[in-house]
Order: structure tokens, then sequence, then C-alpha cells
């Protein structure tokens, strides 16, 4: 009974955050020996987690139950007339469901775990309290999103989510590069969250006009109604609102979580720490684009057409993204384009229907991908660079780190028993049951089958030439080491995650936090069959990359080769942000100085001649100011000779003129 009520006190979890982001900010600063506030950080986080999971373990307690205190924020009232006969509430609170239990795990031991690795990794940089303190912001700003309980204020949270991403990817701003990686996240993402508030609008407005009684908009966006809240609300709304709608969920999903076409800030943001990284793609940023899919789909529903969009939209992004990561240089770049590929692997289990099985995935990808990010960020502690072709030979001397980064390239590769195994495999078997009543999803199955191989192979390229060969390619390089214990711990806790979280939905209490995927699970041939070609191909990626870049080797294409211009276009990113930046530097900049030249000198001219005029005109009036009586007589006569005018000889005329008398 304990753990069921502590639902109740969901919200102390953000604000457990805020007060690390308070204390931190201000006493960080003064406190060297703390690191700058770090170890308040971590504390505090700890005791978030410790929180987090017990209402988590409160949940597999009570299947079904939905937690939800919230209280009015604004209250408008109804006159009787107008889309709101009633009026309407706008209400601020918390829920505790399922899948917000589910992710108070995901983001809180991430979390905890970023921020003890942090006290290592970031010892020398500058700025910790304010690192420091904006990482427990993001956090805050993510368990409030999580825990939102309507659409209004998963939308503030959404939008502090997006400032603290800015702020941490743009830590190192003297850096031009870093700076420039900020702001094009900021504003790629912005161009989703306009589409994202527009499409909570077309929801507000169709679901008001289809009159829910008791209804969603009456109540303020709030997610849960009757007795089932994961029933999606009402059809009565007008079908073509909804899919616009949809729609526009969708393209604020996609830019928080990278897909196809906003997905290019992803890359650029790995110019943050590399503890940044790992926080943003395992648990807060990208996740929250997903959340938002998986919220929309169980509370409000999609129409068959957005169904398609986001599976086609998902399906794309998978292969897309893999393809290049398959030649990329930059170990950590490698990893960001697996998690646009990942991502897009969740956003088609959603489109298709199946919301539980891609939060599976999240949940399992959460665990796996901070490890590869730590265990790069390892690496990159230890030799000073990211360049994959400098590295080799680091199995020696840095074997907890050699083995971290071996689990977490299985577990994304999807070889059993590791976790990234069970949910990628869930994901493509359900697929491919939909396949006979939406024989269009053909392609993007493919496209899913198409990037296993892929994954397997570029993980493990960057395995190979990272940890591969006798020594260093660059001798210049600093000896390899592993990290302490305050780096090894975290790497060692997510090992553990990425091999055994793939089973945890085998737990009868666990299974209560994804409900309806099938635990325990039915495998039928079709099932097995399936998994068999999966493994297959992931192991003939692997094999393809250990021929190619294998115990310190590296494959090079002949110049003359007609590979190497796919190879350009891969590292290019296909063009797509040098098409962004030209249209940027042409279109958008040729806007703003036209609209500068506007400003300039059709505005402001307009006022400052207006103000010359008047100016003008006003030192002529003084003018007429003499002081002497006989000039003020004149003008008196003279206006009433104007006036005697007006009356007994324009009027009358102008009357005439009219037909009147």
């Amino acid at each position: 009974m304990f753990l069921q009520d502590l639902a109740s006190w969901a919200f102390l979890v953000p604000l457990l955050m805020v007060l690390s982001f308070v204390l931190v900010g201000f006493l960080g600063p003064y406190l060297k020996n703390w690191r700058e506030g770090g170890w308040i950080a971590v504390v505090i986080s700890g005791i978030a987690m410790v929180l987090g999971l017990l209402i988590a373990a409160g949940e597999m307690l009570s299947p079904g139950r939905y937690t939800d205190l919230h209280t009015t924020w604004i209250s408008v009232p109804g006159n009787g007339t107008g889309v709101f006969p009633n009026g309407f509430s706008l209400v601020m609170g918390t829920l505790v469901d399922p899948i917000s239990a589910l992710m108070l795990i995901v983001v809180n031991v991430v979390g905890f775990l970023v921020l003890l690795y942090s006290i290592e990794y970031m010892q020398h940089d500058r700025g910790l309290s304010r690192y420091f303190a904006e990482l427990s912001l993001f956090l805050a700003a993510m368990n409030g999103l999580i825990l939102a309980d309507n659409l209004l204020e998963f939308f503030l949270f959404w939008e502090l989510v997006g400032v603290c991403s800015y702020f941490l990817i743009g830590f190192y701003y003297e850096k031009p590069a870093a700076a420039s990686a900020a702001k094009e996240a900021f504003l790629v993402t912005r161009v989703g969250d306009v589409l994202f508030l527009l499409g909570i609008f077309v929801y507000f407005g169709a679901y008001a006009t289809a009159g829910a009684a008791g209804g969603w908009a009456a109540n303020g966006f709030l997610f849960v109604h009757g007795t089932n809240p994961y029933i999606p609300i009402g059809t009565g709304a007008n079908p073509t609102l909804l899919t616009i709608g949809g729609l526009l969920i969708l393209g604020g999903a996609a830019g928080k979580s990278a897909q196809f076409p906003l997905h290019v800030w992803l890359p650029d943001a790995m110019e943050g720490p590399t503890t940044v990284s790992a926080l943003i793609h395992a648990a807060t940023m990208v996740a929250a684009g997903v959340y938002l899919l998986a919220v929309a789909s169980l509370f409000l529903g999609f129409t068959a057409a957005d169904q398609f969009a986001i599976v086609a939209v998902g399906g794309f992004t998978t292969l897309f993204a893999a393809t290049m990561a398959v030649v990329n240089p930059d170990i950590k770049r490698v990893i960001a384009y697996s998690t646009i590929s990942q991502l897009g692997y969740m956003v088609l289990a959603v489109g298709a229907g199946f919301t539980m099985v891609g939060l599976y995935h999240l949940f399992t990808h959460a665990f796996f991908k901070a490890l590869l990010f730590l265990a790069a960020g390892a690496v990159i502690h230890a030799v000073g660079t990211q360049n994959l072709f400098k590295m080799g030979g680091l199995r020696k001397v840095m074997p907890v780190t050699w083995l971290a980064f071996f689990v977490g390239a299985l577990s994304l590769s999807g070889i059993p028993p590791f976790a990234g195994f069970w949910s990628k495999d869930d994901i493509l078997s359900s697929l491919y049951g939909t396949l006979g009543a939406h024989p269009d999803y053909w392609p993007f199955f493919l496209m899913a089958v198409a990037t296993v191989f892929l994954t397997a192979y570029y993980i493990f390229r960057a395995f190979f030439l990272a940890f591969g060969g006798d020594h260093p390619r660059d001798d210049s390089l600093p000896h390899g080491h592993d990290p302490s214990w305050i780096m090894k711990g975290p790497l060692m806790v997510l090992s553990g995650l990425a091999i055994f979280a793939g089973v945890f939905v085998f737990i009868p209490g666990f299974s209560n936090l994804l409900p309806g995927i099938g635990v325990p699970p039915t495998y039928t041939v079709t099932d097995i069959l399936l998994s068999a070609m999966s493994v297959g191909l992931a192991g003939l990626g692997i094999g393809t990359a250990y021929v190619l870049w294998g115990n310190g080797r590296v494959f090079t294409l002949p110049d003359d080769s007609p590979l190497q211009s796919i190879r350009t276009v891969l590292l290019r990113r296909y063009y797509i942000k040098d098409a962004y930046d030209a249209f940027g530097q042409r279109v958008i900049y040729g806007i703003a100085r036209i609209a500068d030249f506007t400003d300039r000198f059709v505005i402001d001219g307009a006022i400052h001649g207006a103000e010359r005029s008047f100016a003008g005109l006003n030192r002529r009036m003084r003018g007429i100011q003499s002081g002497v009586v006989l000039d003020y007589t004149a003008y008196v006569v003279a206006g009433l000779v104007v006036v005697l005018v007006v009356l007994l000889v324009i009027a009358p005329w102008l009357l005439s003129m009219w037909g009147g008398t």
C-alpha cells in the first residue's frame, strides 16, 4: 500500500531536480572541493532516482492504476454560445500511469549515472557549476514532461527541455562550432515545436467542435478520461481535422527525435560534452519526441493517414541514418546517427499501432545507447580525439572500456540475449504481422530489415577501429588507460542493464508497465524465422566489419572507385544540410535583408519623415507668433473672411451639386 500511495508524491521528482538546479547554481562556484556542486547534483539525483523507482514499483504492483492529481490553473466561464458554451479550464497536474512510470526509471537511472560519471569526466573543464545546474534543470524538465497530465503542461516542459539542450550543446560556447551547433539545434527543433503547438490547437478545436461531453477540450487537454485512459477519446470530431492534427504532432516529434527531414541538428550536437550527448540520446530530449507520439497514440488516437505517415517517416529514417553512419570517421557521430536510426524503429512501431513495443525499444535503447556514449567518452577522455582513424590498440590498455563498448555494440546489433535483441525483434515481428492488412507498409519493413545489417556493421566498424590492433595509428596520442571507478561504475551498471533489460518484461510485475505486448510472449514459427533472419543479418554485418577493419586493418577505397562518389555523398549527409544552409543564407537571409530595409527606410523613414515635416511646420508656426496685436487682428479677420466664403459661397454650391437645398 505504501508504494502505491507514493504516486501521489510524484511531483517531488522534478521538484528535487529543480532544488538541485537552485543549490548548484547558487552554491556551486563556492564549493571547489565538491567539484563545484557536482556532488550535490549527484546526491539529489540519487534521491530522485530512488523515489522514481519506488513509484514505478508501486505501479508494477497495481496493474491498470492511474493516479491523476491536478488543480485548475485558469478557468474561463461560458456564456452559452460560441465554441465553448460552457467555458473551459486549463489545469496543471501529475499523471502516474504505466508508461510514465516506465519513463521515470529510464530518465532518472540514466540521469543519475551520467551525473556521477561527469564528476570525473568534466573535472578539468571550466564552468562546472553551470554544467551541473543545467544538467539538473534538464532532468527536471524531462521528469515534468513525462508526468504531465495534459497537453498544455506537456508543451511547457517540452520547451524547457529544448532550452536546456541549447545551453548544454553550447556548453563550450567559446568554440564557434559548439555555439553554431547549439543555435542549429534550437532553430531546427523550434520548427517542430511550432508544428506541435499548432497540432494542440487543431486537436483542441476538433474535439471542442465535436462536443465531447465532459470531455477533453472542456477539461483543458487532460489525458485521463473515463475508466481506461488508453482508449483513444471520441471519434465524433472531423476526421480531416484529426488527420491534420496528427500530422502536426508528427512534425513536433520529428523535430525533437531528429527524424527526417528535421534530423540535421543531432549529429552536430556532438559538439557538446559527451555526457550531454549520452543524456540527450538515451533518456531526455530525443526520447521526448517518441514519448509524444506514444501519448498521442494512446490518449488521442491517429487516423489511418496519420499512421501511414508515421510509419513512412520512421521506416525511411531508420535506413537513411544508418547509411551515413557506415562511413563517418567520428566515434560520437557514428553513435549519433545510430540514435536517429534506432528512434526510427520506435516511430515505426508507434505508427503501425504497436505503441508499447516502441516504448519497449525506447527502454532498452536508453541503457545500451548511454553505455556506448559513456564508453566513447572514456576513450576520448584517455586519448584526446574523436577520430576513429587515429585510435587503435586500446583493448589492451582499456579493458573495462573495451568490454563496455563491446556489450553496447552487441546489444545495439540485436544479438541475443542482449537487451536490444528482444525489443528490436518485437518491432520487426509486429510490423510483419500487419503487412497482410497494410501491404503499403512493405517498403518500410524491408528498410527496417536492411538496417539490421547496417547497424551491426557500423557499430563494429567503430569498435574494431578504436580497440583493434596492437597500437594507436597516431603515435602522438596520449597513452590510453581505463578511467577511475567514478567513471567505471556507471559503465558497469549500464553494461548489466544492456544485457538484462530486455528480459525484464518476463517479470510479471514489470510487464504491467508495458500493458498489451503479450508477456509472456508466444513465439510462432514465423517469429522464430524472423528472429533467425535478423540475427543472421546482424552476424553478417559484424563479420563484414571484421573482414574490413578487424585486427587493426583499415579498408581504403581506390581513388578511381565508383564507390568514392557514394562515400562522398554519405559524408556530406546527402547534401541536405548544405541545402538547408543555402536556403538559410539565400532565402531566409534575403527575407531578413528585405525586412531590415523595410524597417530602416520604409517604416523608420516614414516616421522620421513625418517627424521632420511636423518639426518644419512647427518652425513656421512659431514665426507667426510675432507678439504684435495688429498681426493677430489681421489673422482673425482673415479667418472670418474664409469662414464666410465657405458658408455663403462654397457650401451652397456643393449642396446644389449634390441635389440638396
